[in-house]
């Protein structure tokens, strides 16, 4: 009786109950996976899109207004945020919106790029972290837990990169990073050249976008949030990822910015201090310029409000669209509405003096 009210106490504590209810059931399963016998996957080299948009910003900029203007094309397919007027139970493209977090996140595409480079290969503990951190992020994205019918292709992938695993009962290596993951096999990573890597990714992508969109494909430009982002802004990097790949940044007035995580306590916004602001914002800005870059278009949220007519002609032109292209002109994005969000962060005295001295700090982040 003793050692059961144990048992029972120690399942409710947090290292027990609930650790082992958010337990990582990846390898669980890929086992039952392998054991069906129905483990013979082949990538497709051909995607049913011919392009591809990422619409990156800075931290509550305002990209999500760049996908609702996107949405409104006839030759756009678009996976990103749901649009604010939506409810909780209503679906866009099939319930199919969010960030794209399997190519930037720790344990994406790109980090596992760095991860084969010589000296990770070789160092048994990067290269099982690597892995662990891929099954990381893959068993607890949304695409994952919410379209069961993709999982043999990640199934696939991690064969494709897993050279070897060793089965372990306790955990093994990285005890601290994953000792309460149920990660506790030791991996290492199969040696491949970069090109053989980007074939392998692109030909993924291509199959998870062909399984995803089959039956809810409405144009022909796929139009993703946050695919690369926080990622350098160098494109050539990601081209070998998805051919004709464009990017669309959208930047914002930092002092409406800062009264939005001040107002909402937006806690990944570091919002203590102006100092402790001005430092995240000068780092979350700071990237590589590309003059002769003709992939990548810087927006302003202001000036697409303001002056609607002239940066949707930038859009379109840098797209190769044209207005007939904009069958459902202002049914996602009303200017005369959202304009109103332009200098409303003015309104509220309570930060004045804050926003005065983010304004001499750094002059070139605000919109005047």
């Amino acid at each position: 009786m003793k050692n059961k009210l144990r048992h029972i106490i120690k399942s409710c504590l947090p290292h027990g109950y609930i650790v082992n209810r958010k337990r990582n059931r990846f390898l669980d399963d890929y086992d039952t996976w392998k054991r069906s016998g129905n483990s013979n996957i082949t990538f497709d080299s051909h995607c049913i899109f011919d392009s591809f948009v990422t619409i990156d910003g800075y931290g509550c900029s305002g990209s999500s207004a760049i996908m609702d203007l996107l949405r409104e094309y006839d030759t756009c397919t678009v996976w990103a945020s749901k649009p604010a007027y939506a409810s909780n139970t209503e679906s866009m493209n099939g319930g199919i919106y969010g960030e794209f977090d399997l190519c930037r996140h720790t344990g994406g595409l790109l980090y596992i790029e760095h991860m084969m480079k010589e000296e990770a290969w070789v160092n048994d503990f990067w290269a099982d972290d690597a892995v662990k951190n891929f099954i990381q992020t893959t068993y607890y994205s949304d695409i994952y837990q919410n379209y069961p019918s993709t999982r043999p292709l990640f199934f696939t992938f991690f064969e494709h990169i897993t050279d070897q695993r060793i089965k372990c009962s306790i955990p093994q290596l990285n005890v601290w990073q994953h000792r309460f993951t149920g990660l506790n096999d030791i991996f290492t990573l199969k040696k491949m050249s970069k090109t053989e890597y980007h074939e392998l990714c692109r030909h993924f992508l291509y199959s998870l976008f062909n399984m995803l969109f089959a039956d809810k494909i409405s144009g022909k430009t796929l139009v993703l949030d946050h695919i690369f982002g926080d990622c350098g802004d160098d494109m050539s990097r990601f081209e070998p990822y998805l051919p004709n790949i464009k990017r669309i940044i959208v930047t914002r007035d930092v002092r409406a910015v800062y009264v939005h995580a001040c107002q909402n306590n937006t806690e990944w916004l570091a919002h203590d201090s102006v100092e402790a602001f001005v430092k995240w914002e000068r780092k979350m800005h700071y990237r590589s310029k590309h003059e002769s870059d003709n992939n990548t278009l810087e927006l302003q949220f202001e000036d697409i409000m303001l002056n609607y007519d002239r940066e949707v002609a930038k859009v379109e032109q840098f797209l190769g669209f044209t207005s007939q292209h904009h069958t459902a002109k202002k049914t996602y994005l009303n200017p005369e509405i959202s304009k109103s969000n332009v200098f409303s962060w003015r309104d509220d005295k309570l930060y004045a003096t804050d926003c005065d001295r983010i304004k001499e700090l750094i002059p070139e982040y605000c919109y005047d």
